[in-house]
C-alpha cells in the first residue's frame, strides 16, 4: 500500500502464500477503506511451508503444517475484488480482470489454488 501511496500511477502487486495472509490478509480491509487499488496474488497450497520440516511431530500429530480458509471469501466481505482461481488455464484471464478492477479503483485479491510442493530448497 505504502508503494501504491508513494507511486499511484504504477501498477503494485503483493504475491504472498497463504500464511503470509494469516498473518497480514486483515490490512486487506485498510486498502478497501482507503481506496488503495493494490492487488494481492496468494497462492494458496493449504500449507505453512517448511513446518513439515522443522515441526515434524507437531505437523503429524496435530496438523501445524496445515492451513485451510476462502480467502477470495474474505477478500470480498471486506469489500474488494476478489477471485480463486482454480485451473492454470483461468490465471492470466483473472490477472486481467483484477487489472480492470484495480485500474477502476477497486483494491483487489486472487487467490490462485495450488498443490503443495514438498521438495522445496532449505537453508542451513
Amino acid at each position: 500500500m505504502g508503494a501504491k501511496l508513494a507511486h499511484p500511477e504504477k501498477n503494485c502487486i503483493a504475491f504472498m502464500g497463504n500464511a503470509s495472509f494469516g498473518m497480514v490478509g486483515m490490512d486487506f480491509e485498510t486498502a478497501v477503506r482507503e481506496n488503495i487499488p493494490i492487488l494481492v496474488v496468494l497462492k494458496n497450497d493449504n500449507r505453512l511451508g517448511g513446518y513439515q520440516h522443522h515441526h515434524p511431530y507437531a505437523s503429524e500429530h496435530y496438523s501445524l503444517n496445515k492451513q485451510t480458509g476462502e480467502y477470495a471469501k474474505v477478500a470480498a466481505a471486506l469489500g474488494g475484488y476478489a477471485e480463486k482461481v482454480t485451473e492454470p488455464n483461468e490465471v492470466m484471464p483473472a490477472l486481467q480482470r483484477a487489472k480492470k478492477a484495480i485500474q477502476s479503483g477497486q483494491a483487489a485479491l486472487l487467490e490462485i489454488i495450488a498443490k503443495e510442493e514438498l521438495d522445496v530448497p532449505m537453508y542451513q
